[in-house]
């Protein structure tokens, strides 16, 4: 059973929004990474109070492609929100979800592309990868000029600008339907079967 720790082991100290999360565990900033002969693994898009734990974007998209979220016949409830806007726009347990989406295909019997490409996309990009939620998607959205730069001097790496990202959260009550964050950065409970872009992100 695939499952999803909730926090990793990294190099302690404080920790801020648009520093280069290495793949040695530790934390550099734009202007320092040039020069020190490090792998850039995520971009930190949130931090929370302890100032040393939260959420790192892929320097990638998961896949070249769009694609559609997935099936439409099942869905994975975890909180209900009963379609309370502001409450789903607030929903940050993405790794929960995700580790939920995972369960319930196989409990189903369906494999996980089958159940959602998109979550399925997301944690084919390596241990501790999952699909966000919708709430840290817009989160990440008010972060983008931090990763943008941050994409700048790392040298490599894809920019989200103009582009629909999907998220791991199922619109209550509509089987049909999953949220997506939109291109201006408003959210948008869309088909599933309709194609996006699907960028991964882990917990630190």
């Amino acid at each position: 059973m695939l499952m999803f720790a909730s926090v990793y082991s990294y190099s302690q100290g404080n920790v801020h929004i648009g520093e280069i999360l290495c793949t040695d565990n530790t934390f550099v900033s734009r202007d320092d990474f040039a020069s020190s002969g490090k792998t850039a693994l995520g971009i930190v898009f949130f931090v929370d109070n302890t100032q040393q734990h939260g959420w790192a974007l892929a320097l990638n998209d998961a896949s070249s492609e769009t694609m559609a979220w997935g099936n439409t016949e099942s869905l994975c409830y975890l909180t209900m929100y009963n379609n309370n806007t502001m409450q789903v726009y607030r929903d940050t347990i993405g790794v929960t979800r995700c580790d939920s989406i995972v369960r319930t295909a196989q409990i189903i019997g369906w494999p996980l592309s089958t159940y959602s490409s998109a979550v399925a996309a997301a944690v084919q990009c390596g241990e501790g990868w999952y699909l966000p939620s919708i709430g840290q998607l817009m989160i990440l959205y008010a972060s983008l000029p931090e990763i943008n730069d941050a994409i700048d001097a790392i040298g490599s790496g894809s920019k989200m600008n103009g582009q629909q990202y999907w998220s791991c959260t199922e619109e209550n009550g509509a089987v049909i339907s999953a949220w997506m964050l939109r291109y201006d950065g408003g959210p948008l409970a869309a088909p599933k079967g309709n194609n996006a872009s699907v960028r991964a992100i882990r917990n630190f």
